[in-house]
């Protein structure tokens, strides 16, 4: 197996990996008091941080200079939009942590350039917040997005855009046309969403350290705003009230993704098959460049690329829900999507 291969192997069993420590976070929220979350999660997160960091311990350092050759080596230039998705574990022995590969990515796109990164988070906890009458605020909601989204979140002239657990996060000088409309419709990412305006823009989509699995969000561009999309994926609208990051309340009708639909999409276990082959057509098909960023394997794509190929992939029945045996006799040939 080639080095690119294991590499690649490698951040797909992070996303699963990934994806199966979410789900039993959130089970044991479901079950268990918040107080007695709080008093094990402290101790919890303290052992996982001493076993990161002497895991670290005689791993060469990865410099922001690195980082920032690696980006611009793969096409990353001045005034590019970017939306970034990133694992910091996976890039290795970070010099700075977090705040190094943000102002590597800020050294890539230079002051005329713009950064996205998703801040997201549950919609099942947001629907047991509203529940328990407690209020979603965007200017004090972290997200599960990693520590590098996290620390982007809190960035000086950082904007947040108005969703209460799908929002988006940009800095730059388009960084408030990218976030402004993201209420505007119920879907997450509709025309006006930030992924909405990545697609307009053609702005480019790159991962660090992870797998498409995590960085998708052009495809469900593409169920938001494409009347012929094959099946529905959403539940039905329903009306939700939260503070956006300006502390204004909004509230407003929100779609979220059905979890029936979802089990075998491209970010949960089941849908590693359709992970791997997608990225595989991506690569054959010249869209997706794979290159080593500091200690990890990343990727690149362009936006409207990516969703033209996602759509004319949605019209033969190629989606990222896609199992072996839904395959039909039309897509069972897959080295001719």
């Amino acid at each position: 197996m080639s080095e690119d291969a294991e590499r690649y192997d490698v951040t797909v069993l992070n996303g699963i990996a990934f994806m199966m420590m979410y789900r039993l976070r959130q089970w044991i929220k479901r079950v268990m008091p918040p107080k007695l979350i709080g008093l094990v999660r402290r101790p919890f997160e303290a052992v996982r941080s001493r076993m990161r960091a002497q895991r670290r311990r005689g791993v060469a350092l990865v410099t922001r200079e690195q980082l920032t050759r690696d980006l611009c080596s793969q096409g990353v230039t001045e005034g590019d939009i970017v939306m970034a998705h990133t694992s910091l574990s996976q890039l290795g022995n970070v010099s700075g942590g977090a705040d190094t590969v943000i102002r590597a990515l800020i050294d890539a796109v230079g002051d005329s350039g713009t950064i996205l990164m998703p801040c997201y988070n549950s919609a099942d906890e947001m629907v047991r917040e509203m529940k328990r009458g407690r209020m979603i605020d965007l200017a004090r909601q972290s997200c599960i997005t990693g520590a590098v989204s996290e620390r982007f979140r809190t960035w000086p002239g950082v904007l947040r855009s108005s969703h209460p657990f799908s929002s988006v996060c940009a800095l730059g000088p388009k960084a408030e046309f990218m976030t402004s409309d993201h209420a505007a419709r119920p879907e997450v990412c509709h025309a006006t969403s930030p992924v909405g305006r990545l697609v307009e823009l053609n702005g480019k989509v790159i991962g660090l350290g992870i797998s498409i699995a995590q960085g998708l969000g052009v495809a469900h561009c593409v169920e938001d705003t494409w009347d012929d999309f094959p099946f529905e994926v959403h539940t039905p609208p329903f009306e939700v009230s939260y503070l956006d990051s300006s502390g204004q309340r909004v509230t407003r009708d929100i779609c979220r993704f059905d979890p029936v639909v979802s089990e075998t999409r491209v970010d949960y276990p089941a849908g590693q098959w359709i992970c791997e082959k997608l990225a595989q057509h991506f690569t054959r098909k010249s869209l997706m460049r794979s290159f080593p960023c500091g200690a990890a394997q990343a990727w690149v794509m362009s936006a409207r690329p990516l969703y033209d190929e996602l759509k004319r992939l949605a019209a033969k029945g190629v989606t990222m829900y896609l199992t072996r045996e839904k395959l039909t006799d039309e897509n069972r040939d897959i080295e001719n999507w």
